[in-house]
């Protein structure tokens, strides 16, 4: 199993079964942001099915909505491979100083929007930067790097929300460098991969790959419904594509005016208004625009918030 590598520097990387304690949940709320600069993004979307979008950076969630930013006044984990559902977020990463979580989190679980989780699987063993979970069908894809007794590395799959999981091969997936992995909503069978050598899709959980497109250093990608978007970075420039499953059809997104040489690390659709997009850079600006690029609006500024 080759080991893949983060493309040009892009934070891109048993079976215990335990609610936290009720009591951790007192208090807990988004309000006024304390502290508005971040360092990094390690995900992004719109939890619990809102309209409100947050981020998940390496000193916990913020959240952005009607009011504008909101900062979360506890529970500041920092949840690496963060992925946005219908029903909260799964996530993985590193509990925040002083906490009494293992560390690494393991594969966990938050239907409350971070107030709680759920240990699902690998609590104190593996830390998943590689994950992606399909919004309503909670279908979980891991590409793990560290091996433990239960889990080999390579690309595993559970449906049941990491009671068991199921390794597949990957084949048809020529590229030595990968950014992320996107799980279609609904099609529990279909993933998305991007590298520097084109987008690659499966539609039989990952067993086989196909080449999608051969664009030069996919950035991200993520699903929608009948396709989903794209960034790439190439010949200095950035670009924004939408794409559709069943053809070859793509169109370029046309891109804030000021975002230049700064590669796009993630992207948000929001799943009640699919022209709602939020894109975050590899500089920690963040875009959102809600008519599918004809106009957008920047909500931060190299790792500071708009407020």
């Amino acid at each position: 199993m080759k080991k893949y590598k983060f493309l040009i520097g892009l934070i891109v990387i048993l079976f215990l079964l335990s609610a936290c304690n009720s009591n951790e949940k007192e208090g807990y709320l988004f309000n006024e942001v304390k502290n508005n600069k971040f360092d990094h993004i390690h995900g992004m979307g719109y939890i619990n099915g809102g309209n409100e979008f947050a981020i998940a950076t390496h000193l916990g969630l913020y959240e952005y909505g009607k009011e504008g930013w909101k900062e979360a006044n506890s529970q500041k984990h920092d949840y690496m491979g963060f992925q946005a559902v219908r029903e909260g977020f799964f996530s993985s990463g590193h509990p925040e100083e002083g906490s009494e979580y293992k560390n690494p989190l393991g594969l966990i679980k938050s239907n409350d929007k971070g107030a709680s989780f759920e240990q699902l699987a690998f609590y104190g063993e593996i830390d998943f930067h590689y994950l992606a979970a399909g919004y309503d069908s909670n279908t979980i894809y891991v590409l793990n790097e560290t091996p433990v007794k239960e889990m080999d590395v390579g690309l595993h799959y559970s449906v049941d929300e990491g009671v068991s999981w199921k390794k597949v091969a990957m084949n048809g997936f020529t590229s030595d460098y990968i950014t992320n992995l996107s799980a279609h909503p609904t099609y529990k069978q279909t993933i998305a991969a991007a590298s520097k050598d084109g987008l690659f899709i499966s539609d039989d959980y990952g067993q086989n790959f196909k080449r999608k497109n051969d664009t030069n250093n996919i950035t991200y990608v993520t699903f929608n419904e009948t396709g989903g978007y794209y960034s790439n970075f190439d010949n200095d420039k950035v670009f924004l594509k939408s794409f559709m499953i069943e053809n070859s059809e793509e169109t370029e997104i046309e891109l804030p005016s000021d975002l230049e040489m700064d590669p796009i690390i993630f992207i948000a659709i929001n799943p009640g208004n699919l022209k709602e997009i939020v894109i975050a850079t590899n500089n920690n600006n963040i875009y959102v625009t809600k008519d599918e690029g004809f106009s957008w609006d920047k909500l931060a500024s190299n790792g500071e918030l708009s407020i």
